[in-house]
């Protein structure tokens, strides 16, 4: 990682201030300079978080002080590559509010990250975190090319395209492109029509990727979360909004529908995620479909459970909003064990289902789920079936995140 000499001093001033504030203000025995026992092996992360606890009954100071120790521990490390996997893991390993919202959480500290080195598109790779992890990594890399947005217009949609395809792993180069919406987002004041031809212009592998990146931010926006502004004329209805997209998008959009504005009654059931979309039909209803089984559980194999229960088009358009990033850190075994639950999904929806998991899962491996993964599965039938998807790991993906 290289950075300028002004840009060493600005992050070696940084750390200074955040550790004296932390030192300072920490609870005696607790806070930040408090012990280690019971800190397992990420010591440093567990006594910069834990300092926030008491902040815990004020939400949005507990928000701001988890986004500012997160800074901390990147800038006192010099090395976010490195450092945000070990903040993903700390976070899965406590669980809680910061595993459930640090993708957000650390759109904010990418972005101030990214001004303290004066980052530039040339040297993004070298800060982008080396995970695919889609927590605290994902957020933070959103943030560093958020705040690229300025230099991404200036680089043109095929120079902003070619410096995403420099990511070290395919879910990086996902992520990128995902997160040039995000930036074009948020260049246009959270404007849904500019935002949407910029990402065109990227080209028809990545426009729909930017697009969700797009639709993320903009219910955010609506949210007024992330240091966004509400736009004027916001609609809040997934159906005017996703209804009102060309066909390319409808997917995009709608997976981000239910998972950052989510329904009064939250699906648990195949007959309510179907219910959810009532009143809908053709791509518009198994695009919401989709987006509706995101939010049926956190847990990939509970989703899959969910989607056994649907029939032809719904079961096919359940499975597309599975969390397959969920198992990127697990072993292969375990994502073997997933994809053969196809074998319980309806018939009509079974080839979709290998080659949608083959597709995904072959992702999250970054090309090697295809051969290991496929090959451990009973039948030629849906062992070509995942293969085949697997084929297609570096085209348009748009349910995923």
């Amino acid at each position: 990682m290289r950075a300028s000499r002004g840009a060493r001093l600005l992050v070696a001033a940084a750390a200074v201030a955040a550790a004296g504030l932390a030192a300072t203000t920490a609870l005696a025995g607790g806070g930040f300079q408090g012990p280690s026992f019971g800190y397992g092996r990420y010591v440093r992360e567990a006594r910069a978080f834990r300092f926030c606890d008491s902040f815990a009954r004020r939400p949005a100071r507990y928000r701001t002080c988890l986004s500012d120790q997160a800074l901390w521990l990147v800038v006192h490390t010099h090395d976010s590559a490195r450092e945000l996997p070990r903040i993903d893991r700390y976070a899965h390993s406590v669980g809680g509010f910061l595993d459930n919202n640090c993708h957000i959480l650390m759109h904010p500290v990418g972005r101030r990250y990214a001004r303290l080195v004066h980052l530039t598109l040339a040297r993004l790779r070298d800060y982008l975190p080396r995970t695919n992890d889609p927590g605290c990594s994902a957020g933070f890399g959103h943030g560093l090319i958020m705040e690229l947005g300025p230099q991404i217009v200036r680089m043109g949609p095929q120079g902003a395209a070619a410096a995403c395809r420099k990511a070290s792993t395919r879910y990086q180069r996902y992520s990128c492109v995902h997160g040039l919406g995000h930036a074009y987002m948020r260049l246009f004041g959270e404007l849904v029509t500019p935002s949407l031809a910029a990402c065109s212009a990227l080209g028809p592998t990545d426009a729909a990727d930017c697009a969700q990146g797009a639709f993320h931010d903009y219910w955010i926006a609506v949210a007024g979360l992330d240091q966004t502004r509400r736009p004027a004329d916001t609609t809040t209805s997934p159906r005017k909004l996703c209804g009102a997209q060309h066909s390319r998008f409808v997917r995009a959009c709608w997976y981000r529908a239910w998972l950052e504005r989510p329904p009064h009654r939250v699906p648990r059931s195949g007959a309510a995620l179907v219910a959810l979309c009532d009143g809908l039909s053709g791509l518009q209803q198994q695009a919401c479909v989709t987006g509706g089984s995101v939010i049926v559980s956190p847990d990939p194999f509970t989703q899959l459970a969910v989607c056994k229960q649907l029939r032809g088009a719904d079961a096919e358009a359940c499975v597309r909003g599975i969390r397959v990033p969920a198992l990127a850190a697990q072993p292969l075994r375990d994502q073997v064990r997933l994809i053969r639950g196809c074998a319980g999904i309806d018939h009509a929806a079974q080839h979709a289902c290998y080659a949608w998991l083959g597709e995904a899962l072959n992702v999250v491996r970054n090309g090697g789920f295809g051969d290991t993964g496929c090959g451990e599965l009973m039948y030629a039938k849906t062992r070509d079936a995942c293969a085949a998807g697997a084929r297609a790991y570096n085209g348009a993906l748009q349910t995923f995140s």
